[in-house]
């Protein structure tokens, strides 16, 4: 069993995947899964829930985000659905994914705090306050986000503005380095002395994939792309520094041959960085 704590993530209907990443885990390559919380009809969200938990692997629990209709600080941005039906749907989906992780035993659940349209930074940081007081768990894990993506902003970039963000509310954080290095770049910092900062926080769970280099775009590349920039050796020199903190491989193409590869690509990557 390696010295660290890997991961990959599974939606929570992706039964294909999950016995793929059930075989990775009684190899011993991986040590837990992130189960990717989706709103479902009650019927399948039952069901696939009860495949998960019978898997018995480790679980941690990834809340939806707006990609799935759940976008905490500004709920109607981007969306045309009237206020009451997203308010429904929201309350519907974050109560699966508190069931979820019940259900899984999940400490963590990772949260997004969500885009918002351009003007609307100082609006979405109130909704997103007004978010947690509707639906606060001590098990959320707010993570940083890219400062734009497809154009539009995010929020909650920096650990700065994390811990703002948490206030006395949230006080565990997921760091995810391509996010950071997408901010890094487009606000023209340094990716190094942000990384740094985080340091000063609770830092319960990190996400890790690959961006090109001085992109703007979480892409979540393989590890080992060829057109990889991010600064692999800064982000596993803070790895070797928090074994313990549990690292969750993200990639937008959940196959075993992916999957596979990159829990490979990571060990060799630990090891070297250990030399």
């Amino acid at each position: 069993m390696p010295d660290y704590n890997l991961g990959c993530t599974v939606r929570l209907d992706d039964v294909e995947t999950l016995a793929l990443l059930a075989d990775l885990y009684e190899d011993g390559a991986i040590r837990h899964i992130q189960v990717q919380a989706i709103p479902l009809p009650r019927p399948l969200f039952k069901k696939h829930l009860a495949s998960v938990a019978a898997a018995g692997i480790p679980s941690i629990v990834h809340a939806p985000h707006h990609g799935h209709g759940v976008n905490p600080c500004a709920p109607a941005a981007y969306d045309d659905r009237p206020a009451k039906e997203i308010e429904e749907y929201i309350d519907e989906a974050m109560s699966q994914t508190l069931e979820a992780a019940d259900a899984l035993g999940a400490e963590t659940i990772v949260l997004h705090a969500g885009r918002y349209e351009p003007g609307g930074h100082s609006a979405a940081i109130e909704t997103f306050a007004n978010f947690l007081d509707r639906h606060n768990d001590p098990r959320f894990t707010l993570e940083n986000l890219p400062a734009v993506y497809a154009g539009y902003p995010l929020l909650g970039n920096t650990a700065e503005e994390l811990a703002a963000l948490a206030g006395n509310t949230v006080i565990r954080f997921c760091l995810d380095f391509p996010h950071l290095a997408c901010t890094a770049n487009y606000r023209r910092l340094s990716f190094a002395e942000e990384l740094r900062r985080f340091e000063g926080l609770n830092v319960a769970h990190h996400h890790l994939s690959n961006i090109r280099y001085d992109s703007i775009t979480d892409e979540h590349l393989a590890l080992d792309h060829p057109d990889g920039g991010l600064d692999l050796p800064a982000v596993f020199s803070r790895l070797r520094r928090h074994p313990g903190v549990p690292t969750t491989l993200e990639y937008k193409q959940d196959s075993a041959d992916v999957y596979a590869r990159q829990v490979r690509a990571f060990a060799g990557l630990w090891n070297h960085a250990g030399e």
